[in-house]
Formats: structure tokens, C-alpha cells, sequence
């Protein structure tokens, strides 16, 4: 199934599945909330799954993004940016 691409701004479905496969992660906040909005919040979650899988750390939620949405890493050893 595709998924479309997000980014920082946008809103709707698709951004509130992405929040809830971010809430399996670790990481601060444990819990985003699950608007719908892409603010800055999500943007910082995005960027530190990307990073924990060696994406690159932009803030988009592509192709690469979603698969590792759905398949999260057991462990990062990234630390959260403050």
C-alpha cells in the first residue's frame, strides 16, 4: 500500500496514522498527540526515528520513513534532541 508524503504543516489522516506508529517509539515526548497536525513536535519524533535507521534526518515522512514507521527498531542508540 502507498503512502503519501508528509510534511512539517500538513494535515489529516495519513499524519494521525503517522503519529500513532510514532507513539511505538521511545524517546520525548513518549507520547505525541494524535491531531492530525504535523507541527513541530512530530517534526523532531520524524527526525530521531530517521536518524535511529540512518535515513536522512529531514523531517519527511517518504516511502523509507513509513516502512520504518511500521518496523520499528528494538533499540536506538541515538540520544533524543533536547
Amino acid at each position: 500500500m502507498s503512502r503519501p508524503t508528509l510534511t512539517y504543516g500538513d494535515t489529516g489522516a495519513a499524519v494521525k496514522q503517522a503519529q500513532c506508529l510514532s507513539n511505538a517509539w521511545g524517546g520525548e515526548p513518549p507520547k505525541l498527540l494524535v491531531d492530525g497536525v504535523f507541527g513541530p513536535v512530530m517534526l523532531k519524533k520524524i527526525e530521531w526515528i530517521q536518524g535511529c535507521h540512518g535515513l536522512p534526518t529531514n523531517g519527511v515522512v517518504d516511502g523509507r520513513t513509513w516502512r520504518v514507521l511500521y518496523h520499528p527498531a528494538l533499540d536506538c542508540y541515538l540520544p533524543y534532541p533536547a
